[in-house]
């Protein structure tokens, strides 16, 4: 008896995960804890996955990372603050006013030289 060649089918679990994948990624683009969620639990499972000596590795970058992230978050140490004094105390002979004098009276003489505005 001949039968015709039929393609095998596919089981349906195959499909259920495929649309639950494609749910979560959905999910994952649409909430950014849930990403957050997503890639800590790959994580995990590369760390539980991976060899003793790439472990020390990854446990020694996350240690780092954390420890960035909690400085930068909240710095222990308050930077110095440096206390200026923003008042100015005139005095007819400072050398910053006399220089102020000076390049005033120039202006006003290249003023005088130019013809009257006319409107």
């Amino acid at each position: 008896m001949i039968t015709p060649k039929v393609p095998p089918k596919k089981p349906k679990h195959v499909y259920k995960l495929l649309i639950k994948i494609l749910l979560f990624d959905a999910l994952m683009r649409l909430t950014p804890p849930l990403s957050i969620f997503a890639l800590s639990v790959v994580v995990v499972a590369v760390y539980k996955a991976s060899p003793t000596r790439a472990r020390r590795k990854i446990k020694s970058a996350s240690i780092d990372i954390r420890q960035k992230l909690s400085d930068w978050i909240k710095p222990d140490v308050p930077e110095p603050v440096e206390e200026v004094e923003d008042e100015f105390v005139y005095n007819d002979n400072d050398p910053l006013v006399q220089d102020a004098k000076k390049n005033m009276e120039q202006r006003e003489a290249d003023d005088k030289s130019y013809p009257p505005e006319t409107e």
